[in-house]
Parts: C-alpha cells; sequence; structure tokens
C-alpha cells in the first residue's frame, strides 16, 4: 500500500486479497472513506492505511497453560485448573482442556520439553496417544475381508 496513490475499488480489493463486494460494503458502511462523486470511484492511500490499522486488533497470545477457545473467541483457562496430554511416540503432546467460561473443549500442542513448567501452573494427566496404525504390528484392524475356510 502506498499513502501517496490513489485506489480503484478493483485494485484495492486485488491488494488486500478480498473480493470488490467487500470494499463496496465497506464504503457503503461509512468505515472506508472514497471519492464517489467522481468514476471510477477512488479510495486514497492514507486513508486506505488509516481504515486497515484501525481493523488490525491486539493479537491474543495464549500462556502455556491456555488454549484458545473457538467460542469465546479468546486464549481461555482450563476449567478446574486440569488439563490433558496426550502423548505422541515423538515425544509431543496434544493437550486438551475445557474452557471455564463457556466448557467448550479447547486443543493445543505441547513440547514434551514444557511438561514440568506445565504442570507447575495446572494438573496434568498424561495419557499415551494410541498407536497409529502403521506403528502397530498388524497394521489392518479389519480382519473380515479374509475368507472364511
Amino acid at each position: 500500500m502506498k499513502k501517496h496513490r490513489s485506489y480503484t475499488v478493483d485494485e484495492a480489493a486485488r491488494t488486500l486479497n478480498v473480493t470488490k463486494g467487500t470494499v463496496r460494503r465497506w464504503m457503503k458502511d461509512g468505515d472506508l472513506p472514497a471519492l464517489t462523486d467522481q468514476r471510477p470511484t477512488l479510495i486514497l492511500g492514507h486513508d486506505l492505511i488509516a481504515f486497515l490499522d484501525g481493523r488490525r486488533r491486539d493479537r491474543k497470545t495464549c500462556q502455556l497453560h491456555q488454549a484458545y477457545c473457538f467460542r469465546c473467541r479468546a486464549p481461555g483457562d482450563p476449567a478446574y485448573g486440569e488439563v490433558e496430554i496426550k502423548l505422541d511416540t515423538n515425544g509431543a503432546g496434544m493437550m486438551e482442556a475445557l474452557c471455564a467460561t463457556c466448557t467448550t473443549v479447547m486443543h493445543k500442542r505441547v513440547s514434551a520439553s514444557r511438561l514440568p513448567e506445565l504442570q507447575a501452573k495446572v494438573k496434568v494427566t498424561i495419557k499415551q496417544a494410541p498407536a497409529r496404525i502403521g506403528e502397530s504390528a498388524q497394521p489392518c484392524p479389519i480382519g473380515h475381508f479374509k475368507k472364511a475356510r
């Protein structure tokens, strides 16, 4: 984006990787100022940059004991201060917890090297993840394909 340049609706849409209808809706809602008294409609570069800066939200990062709750749309603490981790064969694990606010199940990848730090903050239950089909001695669990003799 260049602040000393004017953009048409099509150019702004291609630059922002959105549809032309989205840019027009921003203009119709009054969020994005534009020069609409002429054809083609022009959007000043500094207005477009200011609009985008206003739309940016502060990134909410999760702390080690938190996971992102999609219902609350924010990092959430685990309910009752308890999490469950299913360890993979490579040492990393998938943390699973309930959101303390809405009780939605939250998931997060956790490195095995950070487990002691996590255990200092919340109660951790460690479970071994089930073996994958390729890792088992008998890779095909479906036995009904074999004909009975």
